[in-house]
C-alpha cells in the first residue's frame, strides 16, 4: 500500500489505489470554492486540469480520496477569487466564519475564551508549524496552497484543534530560474506590491525570495481632526530554501513581518443608552452612555459631568475619538522541514521557532467629551475653573512611548497594549509505505511556549487599571494511526493521541500600582483519536467516488483566569464529532461535488467574558451541534465554470447553564437553548466565470462571487443588543490576458454595494458602560492589478 511519496512531482507519484490515475485527471475541480480552472473555447470539460495535493492526514494524497471535509485552494484559486487575508477565506469555504476580522470559526466552534494561556479552538498552522499565538504575517502572498479543514483533528494535527485547523503552505523553491511582480492600485490611495524570485543554485539546491507590501489610507473618518484611522503600513519578506537528492528533502523558510500602522480592530461604538447599566442590552444605537461611569463614580464623584459625549456619527465609518489608534508589529517565524526516504518507511521531521512583539494604542472609551468636569472642591480635591465654568483636570493619558501627562477640560482615556511571544515546536513522524494492506504513522510532538504582555488603561481619575500577565505552556504528545484496506474498496483508519500540557501563569491587577502577582502551575491532558470507514467503489456513474463514516474527538485544554481568586482556573473541553461525507467527480469531470452531515457533542464549552478589568472563563457542561455541508463545481466546457458551497448549521447550549453578565449589572440568567456565539445558521456562496477569446490570442475572464450569511449573535447571552444581522457579499473582477505576453490585467471591485457588514460586536468592560465595538469587513474597493511573470 504505497501511501507518501518523498516530494516526487505529481506527475511521477506512485499508485495509492485502484482509479488513482483517473483521479489525477479529474481533479482540477477539487472542492474549494474559487478553486482556478479555465478552459479554451471547445475544449473537453475533463482537458488540461490542474490537481491539487494535500496533506491533511500528513501524507500526499489527492483532495477527493482524503475521508475529511476539506477545502484546499491553490495558488491559482487564490489569484482568481482574490483572496487576499482572512477575510476574504471566509467567504470561500461552507461553515468557515471570521469573528471579529481575527479569530476563526469553523461549524460554530471557535476561541471565546480570555487570560494568557488561553488556548485557540482553531489550528493555525504554517508550513505545517503549529502557532500557539495565531498568525500575524499580513496578507496572504506566494503560497502554494491553503487547506481548511473541518470538524476535530485531535490526532495528527497537533494540539487545541477542537474546531479544524488552516494550514499555509508557501511556495517552493524550483529548479528553474524565474519570478514574478504584481503591482495594485486600489482606492484609499491603496498600494499592493507582490515580487517572488526562484533562483536554481545546483542540482540539488534552490532557493526563493518572496516579499509583500501594503500601504493604503485608513478606512474610517476621524472627524475629531480630520485623519483617517483604520490604514496600513506594513510588509512581510520570506525565504525559502529548499535541497533535494531524490531521497533526501530539506525545506528551510524564514518569514518576517513588520506592521507600522493606525490599524484599529474597532473604532465604532454603538450604545443604545440605559440609565442603570450606561448602555442597553435590548438593542444597539449610534449613541453614548448619558450616565457617568461606575468607575467614575468611585473615583470622581461629582467631578464628572454626565452626557458630555460629542454625537456619534450615524456613519458605521465615521467617529469622533481624541486618541487615533496606533498598532506595531515585528513577527519572526523559522520553519525546516526533513524528509528522508528509506523506501519502506517516510521519516520527517518539522521544527518551528517563533519570536514576535506588538504594541498599540487605542482610544479607550471611543469619543470625544469635551468640557467635562465641574469646577470646586470635592471632598479633599480642589478642581481649578477654567474661566468659563468648566473644571480643569491633570492626569497621565500614555505611557507609550514616553509617559505624556495632559491638563485639559476634556475627558480622555486611552489603553495602550503590548505583548511578546516565543514559542519552538518540534515534530517527528515515521510513516510506512509497505506492500500489502496494512500501513501506519506513529510520531511525537513537543511545544515550549511563552508569551505575555501588559495592558494600561488611562483614565483622568489619575487611576491606571493595569494589568500584567505571562505565561508558558509546554506540551507533551505521542500518537499515531493505522490504515488497513479491508478490500479493495474499503479502507479502516484509527488513531490515538496523548497530550500533556504544563501551564503556569503570573498576572497582577489593579488601581494606581500593582500588586505582588499571583502565580499559578496546573497539567492538563487528554487522549483523542478517530475511526474511520472510506469506501471508494467502482461505479458507472461516477469516475472516483467516496463516501465515508467518521468518529473523532477533540481536546483543548483548559487554563487561568488571570487574576482572578474566585475561578482561577476553567476545566478542559472535548468534542466528540460524527460524520457521514460523500466525494465524487461526475458527468464525466464536469462536475465536482462534496458533501458532509455531521453531529457534535461539545462538553465543557469554554467561554469567557471581561467583568471590571478581570477575564472570567467558564465551562458550559453541554452543547450540541450538527449540520450539512455542500461544495460543487460545474464546468460544463467552453471556458464556463460555476462554483458552490452551502452550510447549515445549528449550534446551541444544551444543559441548564446559569451564566454572569456584567453588562446587566452581574445578574445570572439561564442560557439552555441559546445559540452559541459566532454560529451563523446559513452561508452560501455562489461563483461564476466565463473564459472567451477576443481577437488575436487576447482572452477576457469576467467573473463574479456572491457571498451571504444569516444572523447571529456575539455572545452566549443571545441578548439583541448581541445579535448581528445577516450581511451579503458581491465581488466583480475581469481578467484580461494574451497568450504571446508576459503579463496580465485584472480590473476588479470588492463589496460592489458598498455594505457596512459586521462580524461581531465586542462587549467592552461594565467599568465604561458595556458599549459594544462594532467590528466591519472592508467597504467597496476597486482598483486594478498588473502581474508580469519573468
Amino acid at each position: 500500500m504505497r501511501r507518501y511519496s518523498a516530494d516526487r512531482p505529481a506527475s511521477t507519484r506512485p499508485s495509492t489505489r485502484r482509479g488513482l490515475a483517473s483521479l489525477l485527471i479529474t481533479t482540477a475541480m477539487l472542492s474549494a470554492p474559487g478553486a482556478a480552472w479555465a478552459q479554451q473555447p471547445g475544449d473537453d470539460a475533463d482537458a488540461d486540469m490542474d490537481v491539487i495535493i494535500v496533506t491533511a492526514q500528513k501524507r500526499e494524497q489527492t483532495l477527493q480520496e482524503v475521508p475529511i471535509a476539506v477545502t484546499a485552494l491553490s495558488a491559482a484559486d487564490l489569484e482568481s477569487a482574490r483572496i487576499e487575508d482572512t477575510k476574504d477565506l471566509q467567504f470561500n469555504a461552507p461553515n468557515v466564519f471570521l469573528s471579529a476580522n481575527r479569530n476563526i470559526t469553523i461549524r460554530g466552534v471557535g476561541s471565546q475564551s480570555f487570560g494568557g494561556t488561553s488556548d485557540t479552538n482553531i489550528g493555525i498552522l504554517n508550513n505545517g508549524v503549529f502557532l500557539q499565538s495565531g498568525s500575524t504575517f499580513g496578507d496572504y502572498f506566494d503560497l502554494e496552497r491553503i487547506e481548511v479543514l473541518r470538524g476535530p483533528q485531535g490526532t495528527l494535527q497537533g494540539r487545541n484543534t477542537t474546531g479544524g485547523i488552516v494550514n499555509f503552505i508557501s511556495q517552493k523553491p524550483t529548479d528553474e530560474y524565474g519570478g514574478y511582480v504584481t503591482l495594485q492600485a486600489e482606492s484609499f490611495n491603496g498600494i499592493r506590491a507582490t515580487a517572488a524570485l526562484n533562483i536554481p543554485i545546483s542540482e540539488q539546491f534552490s532557493q526563493r525570495f518572496a516579499g509583500n507590501f501594503i500601504k493604503r489610507d485608513g478606512y474610517t473618518k476621524n472627524f475629531f481632526d480630520g485623519e483617517r484611522i483604520d490604514g496600513r503600513d506594513q510588509y512581510t519578506v520570506r525565504s525559502s530554501t529548499r535541497f533535494d537528492n531524490g531521497t533526501t528533502s530539506a525545506d528551510l523558510v524564514l518569514t518576517y513581518f513588520n506592521e507600522d500602522s493606525n490599524r484599529a480592530n474597532a473604532v465604532k461604538s454603538l450604545c443604545l443608552p440605559d440609565p442603570a447599566t450606561g448602555c442597553s442590552t435590548d438593542g444597539v444605537d449610534t449613541q453614548f452612555p448619558l450616565n457617568t461611569f461606575p468607575l467614575d463614580n468611585f473615583l470622581l464623584g461629582g467631578i464628572t459631568r454626565p452626557g458630555t459625549f460629542v454625537d456619534n456619527p450615524p456613519d458605521l465609518r465615521s467617529v469622533v475619538i481624541d486618541i487615533n489608534p496606533v498598532q506595531d508589529n515585528d513577527d519572526f517565524l523559522a520553519t525546516f522541514e526533513l524528509n528522508h526516504d528509506f523506501g519502506d518507511f517516510l521519516l520527517t521531521s518539522v521544527t518551528g521557532y517563533r519570536e514576535g512583539n506588538s504594541r498599540s494604542i487605542r482610544d479607550f472609551d471611543q469619543g470625544y467629551r469635551p468640557n467635562a468636569f465641574n469646577p470646586g472642591t470635592f471632598g479633599a480635591r480642589t478642581v481649578a475653573d477654567d474661566g468659563n465654568g468648566n473644571g480643569v483636570l491633570t492626569y497621565q493619558l500614555f505611557d507609550q512611548p514616553t509617559d505624556i501627562f495632559v491638563t485639559t477640560t476634556d475627558y480622555r482615556t486611552a489603553q495602550t497594549a503590548a505583548g511578546f511571544r516565543e514559542q519552538f515546536s518540534q515534530e517527528v513522524r515515521l510513516a510506512s509505505d509497505l506492500d500489502g494492506r496494512f500501513d501506519f504513522l506513529i510520531g511525537g510532538f513537543y511545544l515550549d511556549a511563552d508569551g505575555g504582555g501588559s495592558v494600561n488603561t488611562y483614565l483622568p481619575a489619575a487611576a491606571v487599571v493595569a494589568l500584567t500577565t505571562s505565561g508558558a505552556v509546554e506540551s507533551y504528545a505521542v500518537f499515531g494511526e493505522v490504515y488497513v484496506d479491508l478490500t479493495d474498496e474499503l479502507e479502516f483508519i484509527g488513531g490515538l493521541r496523548y497530550s500533556d500540557d504544563k501551564k503556569s501563569i503570573s498576572t497582577a491587577n489593579g488601581l494606581f500600582a500593582l500588586p505582588a502577582p499571583n502565580v499559578a502551575e496546573e497539567s492538563f491532558d487528554g487522549i483523542t483519536g478517530r475511526a474511520v470507514l472510506s469506501w471508494s467503489p467502482d461505479v458507472a456513474w461516477s469516475e472516483d467516488a467516496n463516501f465515508y463514516a467518521s468518529f473523532s474527538r477533540g481536546y483543548k485544554s483548559g487554563g487561568f483566569n488571570p487574576g482572578n481568586a474566585v475561578n482561577p482556573t476553567f476545566e478542559d473541553e472535548v468534542i466528540d464529532a460524527y460524520e457521514l461525507g460523500a466525494k465524487m467527480i461526475l458527468s464525466d469531470g464536469a462536475v465536482q461535488l462534496n458533501t458532509a452531515a455531521f453531529y457534535y457533542d461539545y462538553q465543557d464549552l469554554i467561554v469567557g467574558n471581561i467583568v471590571g478589568t478581570l477575564a472570567t472563563n467558564v465551562n458550559i457542561p453541554s452543547s450540541e451541534v450538527y449540520g450539512f455541508e455542500l461544495e460543487g463545481v460545474y464546468a460544463p466546457g467552453n471556458g464556463l465554470r460555476f462554483e458552490g458551497a452551502l452550510g447549515l448549521l445549528n449550534a446551541q447550549i444544551k444543559s441548564p447553564f446559569q451564566s454572569s453578565d456584567a453588562a446587566r449589572g452581574g445578574a445570572f440568567f439561564e442560557i439552555r437553548g441559546n445559540d452559541l456565539p459566532n454560529s451563523p445558521d446559513v452561508t452560501l456562496k455562489l461563483a461564476a466565470e466565463y473564459e472567451y477569446e477576443v481577437g488575436d490570442q487576447w482572452r477576457l475572464t469576467p467573473r463574479v462571487d456572491y457571498y451571504t450569511q444569516s444572523s447571529f449573535f456575539s455572545r452566549e447571552f443571545n441578548t439583541p443588543s448581541d445579535e448581528v444581522e445577516s450581511w451579503d457579499q458581491l465581488d466583480l473582477q475581469l481578467a484580461i490576458d494574451n497568450d504571446n505576453m508576459p503579463w496580465d490585467v485584472t480590473l476588479f471591485v470588492k463589496n460592489v454595494l458598498d455594505e457596512d457588514s459586521i462580524t461581531f460586536l465586542e462587549t467592552n468592560s461594565n467599568l465604561v458602560g458595556s458599549f459594544k465595538s462594532a467590528f466591519l469587513l472592508d467597504p467597496r474597493i476597486f482598483g486594478a492589478a498588473l502581474h508580469v511573470d519573468f
